[in-house]
Parts: structure tokens; sequence; C-alpha cells
């Protein structure tokens, strides 16, 4: 039945009628044009399996169809072993990913100390925008295949590069000063930043 009717006839039909014909022209509801509903179900199936297969062939071919993409790909995590070095150095103290995290489970964060000192505040600022920026420029790049790929790659890029840099400053004007991690982390950024142009050059080779 298609909305409580007869597809052939088109008599109205009760939400309550299950006999199998039609009770005016006993055509066979069931089986009524099987063939074609078959035929419109195989060919919807079909489109819902080639744009899966679409969509993976775009997250392939922008992530790991060649060397550099895999370099590209590791890349963006690195930041993360990156900040395990001293980002910056306040009051004395070296302040970076690990001792943020010690810092919590031994229970020695305190949230009006870091907001007492603008340097660490801007420190520990610096630290959470990389990591939810570089998840962003993350699940861009798994489109760099797509339309407009590297203009997306670079917008991500050059707005993680500019907050990660301006952060940098502040902290150096609030009393900090910058740490090993924090330049190797800036590096990492740039080279990214050079591999968005060559991953494009050769998807669009």
């Amino acid at each position: 039945m298609v909305d409580n009717k007869c597809p052939h006839c088109g008599e109205k039909l009760s939400i309550f009628y299950l006999k199998q014909e039609c009770p005016k022209c006993k055509t066979n509801l069931l089986y009524y044009n099987l063939d074609e509903r078959l035929q419109a179900d195989a060919e919807k199936a079909k489109k819902e399996v080639d744009a899966f297969n679409r969509f993976v062939s775009l997250i392939k071919n922008s992530t790991v169809a060649s060397p550099v993409h895999i370099i590209r790909l590791v890349l963006f995590f690195t930041p993360l072993g990156s900040m395990c070095l001293p980002m910056y150095k306040v009051n004395g103290e070296s302040i970076s990913l690990i001792s943020f995290i010690m810092g919590i489970i031994k229970g020695g964060f305190s949230i009006d100390a870091v907001l007492s000192n603008t340097a660490y505040l801007l420190s520990v600022l610096t630290m959470v925008l990389v990591i939810l920026l570089s998840l962003a420029e993350i699940i861009a790049s798994l489109f760099s295949a797509g339309k407009k790929g590297l203009t997306r790659n670079i917008i991500f890029s050059a707005i993680n590069l500019s907050v990660f840099a301006v952060l940098g400053i502040a902290v150096n004007l609030s009393g900090g000063s910058f740490g090993s991690g924090w330049f190797l982390t800036l590096a990492i950024y740039i080279t990214c930043d050079i591999l968005h142009f060559i991953v494009n050059k050769k998807i669009n080779a």
C-alpha cells in the first residue's frame, strides 16, 4: 500500500486493511510493481555505496596518497610531543604540557594562581589552543583533495600559527620567555604549511 491507497486504482484503504488484494480492482498490493520497486531500491543502494566509496577515496587521497601526505599527517600530532618540552619560562619555572598535567594530578594546580599571573595564564592558554586548533587543522586536512582543499588548509594553518605566535609574544611581554618546546612547535607549524602546498601539487599533478 502507498498512502493507504491502492497503487493501481487509487481506492482508499483503511489502515487496518491487511488483505493482499485491493477490494475494488483485485490488484495484489504486495507484488504490485515489485520489479520496479526492487530496481529503485537497488539504484538507491548503489548511489549510497558510490557516495561512501567517493568519501573514502577523498579521505585516502587527502591523507595517505603519498609519503608527503603521511609525513604531514604525522606532523599534525607532533605538537603533543613538542609541548612536553619547556614551552615557556615564567618566574624561573619551566612551563610544559607535562608540568601542567602533573600539577593537576598532584593537586598543585590553582585557578587563582593561574589568573593572578598573566604570563602563566597565557602559557596555559597557548597549550590548550594548540591542541584545539591542531584538531581543527587535522579535520580540514581530511578534505585536502576536495574542492578548495588548499584554501581551507591555509586558512586553518594561518589561524593556528597566528594565535600561537601572538600568544607567545604576549607571554614574553608579560614577563615570561620562550622555551625550546615553543621553537620546535613553531618549526612544526611552518613545516606543515609548506607541506600543504606540496600535497596540493601532488593532488593536482
